[in-house]
């Protein structure tokens, strides 16, 4: 777990009529905040604030505000709090978001709520890994400024709860960012090629998938184009001259993220097509009389387990390599394993 340590800094508050008692972070889960990226591989790594949200929020407002408590004294509860990265073409985009509730005690020792925000903050740069402590400062100012500027001293709270209700809260916006990501649709399209231990080819495909991995899984779908060149041994064997062999393959699989960029896929194709075959006929000496060539609709199945490098970035590319099993209606070319790879364009 990365550690953020909260830099001291001042907030300006106009005619400041309170201070903040407390700080109760509200929040299901409440070992981190989020995470950041590290290394040349962009390893995730998970991030919290040093000592933990309550103390680290308490002292920097502690610092922050002027210390009056002839003042109004103020609680406030966090809802939601994280800070994320992603990737944009060659650049990061860093963001801080923040939801919070402020709660105010009336003269019987109870707290009724006053006033609640969200506010986000966001940077692009080509690493925003440090600058997620200025972030947080920035969000943690600004909702306090907006608590400010509302009319919380003429608010009239809808109930009054004790002190000890409130720190039992719990929020339930836990893992939902205060702008949910949209699931889009990705789209990889590229070429390939092939070396069997029975042929030898090349092909391009087309893949796509949901953006979102539930679990860490997706399911894409693809449609490919294949021309192989099929081991001369075999076609003679067959007592063929010559085969020209092409056909489509439509797939459907499980692609398991492993990491940021990282994805290991398990396909299942079904390929189709035109299997051409050219044979010699030869009178009783041997000689060579006439050609009979037949075309043959062939089919089969081919389960493919590959790793890919994906990249974060909405446009982008990717490369791929892995193995693959293959069976055929052919008369020559029944069946097959080799190693294949992969590189295109994703967007």
């Amino acid at each position: 777990k990365e550690l953020i340590t909260l830099k001291n800094s001042l907030i300006r508050v106009p005619d400041q009529k309170f201070y903040i008692r407390s700080v109760i972070d509200g929040r299901v889960d409440v070992s981190d905040i989020g995470f950041v990226h590290q290394g040349s591989f962009n390893k995730k790594l998970r991030v919290d604030l040093k000592d933990g949200v309550e103390p680290a929020l308490q002292s920097f407002y502690t610092y922050a505000l002027k210390a009056d408590t002839t003042l109004i004294p103020i609680a406030m509860r966090v809802v939601f709090f994280q800070v994320s990265e992603r990737t944009d073409g060659p650049s990061e985009i860093g963001k801080a978001e923040l939801k919070v509730e402020f709660y105010r005690r009336n003269d019987s020792g109870q707290w009724g709520k006053v006033y609640e925000t969200e506010v986000q903050a966001e940077e692009v740069a080509p690493d925003v890994t440090s600058g997620h402590e200025r972030r947080i400062r920035k969000v943690l100012e600004n909702v306090l400024l907006a608590f400010n500027n509302s009319n919380w001293t003429m608010a009239q709270p809808s109930s009054f709860i004790d002190f000890d209700q409130i720190k039992g809260q719990r929020s339930a916006l836990l893992d939902k960012s205060l702008e949910p990501v949209k699931n889009s649709w990705v789209s990889l399209l590229g070429g390939h090629a092939a070396f069997g231990t029975n042929a030898e080819g090349w092909g391009g495909f087309y893949m796509g998938y949901l953006s979102s991995h539930k679990g860490n899984w997706a399911i894409p779908f693809s449609v490919a184009y294949d021309k192989y060149t099929v081991d001369p041994g075999l076609v003679i064997r067959a007592g063929y001259q010559k085969i020209n062999l092409n056909y489509v393959k439509v797939g459907v699989g499980a692609m398991k993220k492993i990491g940021e960029d990282f994805h290991f896929l398990y396909n299942a194709n079904v390929p189709f097509g035109i299997e051409e075959l050219e044979k010699e006929n030869l009178d009783a000496d041997g000689n060579k009389i006439s050609t009979t060539v037949s075309d043959r609709l062939v089919f089969g199945f081919e389960p493919s387990q590959s790793f890919y490098f994906i990249s974060r970035s909405r446009v982008g590319f990717f490369l791929g390599a892995g193995i693959y099993e293959r069976f055929l209606s052919s008369k020559i070319y029944k069946n097959d394993i080799g190693f294949k790879i992969e590189a295109g364009l994703k967007f």
